[in-house]
């Protein structure tokens, strides 16, 4: 599924990944590792899509999954977290958006995405925000201290 995704072939990607998730949660259930990841991937593939309320809904699920399984602090979690980000922006949800973005630069955002945010087209939405430049500091200053 991830193949096909990154081959632009979403109707199928989603579809594959759809019958993964399905298998991942009825053999190992929700707060299983690979579960998790599924999720993950379903969210990633429905971003892709355009299908903002369904990547939204499965981000936030994921993320709470994430929490108490891996912890807050956890570089995936912090990843699922940006994100949750990245939708909201492209929803218009400006405050939850940087809300967001901070925390999971403040709690194990992998220094490499710390570095890619301010050039990451799905994050384009925040980039007129003031606070936007100053998140984009804090996540070098961050990556240099990691």
């Amino acid at each position: 599924a991830i193949m096909l995704a990154r081959s632009n072939q979403l109707a199928e990607a989603e579809k594959l990944q759809r019958q993964t998730l399905e298998i991942q949660l009825r053999v190992f259930g929700r707060e299983n590792l690979g579960t998790i990841h599924a999720m993950t991937d379903m969210a990633n593939i429905e971003r892709d899509m355009g299908q903002d309320d369904e990547a939204l809904k499965l981000y936030t699920e994921t993320l709470d999954l994430e929490q108490r399984v891996l912890g807050p602090e956890q570089p995936e979690t912090a990843e699922t977290r940006y994100s949750l980000a990245c939708i909201l922006a492209r929803r218009g949800q400006m405050d939850e958006a940087v809300w967001n973005l901070q925390h999971a630069i403040d709690h194990g955002l992998h220094p490499r995405m710390d570095l890619e945010i301010e050039n990451d087209p799905l994050l384009s939405p925040l980039h007129d925000d003031p606070r936007f430049a100053e998140l984009v500091a804090h996540a070098k200053q961050m990556a240099a201290q990691k």
